[in-house]
């Protein structure tokens, strides 16, 4: 009798940290740290050709750039080139390979325009991803937190 009243809690309290534990897990999948704040803009394709050796989606005129959405803060621009309006999706990853945002691109337009915000997001090495189906093109980004020191003397 003496060990079922021991096993009891043991039990109670290793249910409880499982019930706990996948209900945080959930709790952080749920939160979306990037957005996209603008609707795709519509262009006409350009007549670019892949390099030679170059992946199936390059080779199809798919190309990523990403770039700063002004001089500081972490707001990007991406632009997706899609000439042939493949179906694509975009994921943003960190660096253990986890998805933060997932997002099924227009086909209406050769050219996919967004902007993300990953101001939330702690440094790290971050990954934008466009896939068609088990294809993938990828850019990264690094954030880095960088602090500067000043020191001020005065004589009096």
């Amino acid at each position: 009798m003496k060990k079922t009243f021991v096993a009891a809690p043991k039990r109670f309290f290793t249910a409880a940290l499982l019930v706990i534990g996948i209900s945080m897990q959930a709790f952080a999948q749920d939160r979306a740290f990037a957005y996209a704040t603008e609707e795709p803009a519509k262009r006409e394709t350009r007549g670019e050709k892949a390099p030679e050796g170059a992946s199936y989606m390059a080779q199809r005129g798919c190309k990523i750039d990403i770039s700063q959405d002004g001089a500081r803060g972490l707001r990007f621009l991406v632009q997706i080139d899609n000439p042939m309006q493949d179906k694509l999706t975009l994921y943003i990853k960190d660096t253990n390979n986890n998805t933060l945002h997932k997002e099924a691109l227009d086909l209406t337009s050769p050219r996919f325009v967004g902007r993300y915000n990953l101001e939330k997001l702690e440094d790290g090495d971050y990954t934008f991803e466009i896939r068609n189906g088990k294809n993938k093109l990828e850019k990264s980004v690094v954030i880095k937190t960088q602090y500067m020191v000043n020191r001020a003397v005065s004589v009096e």
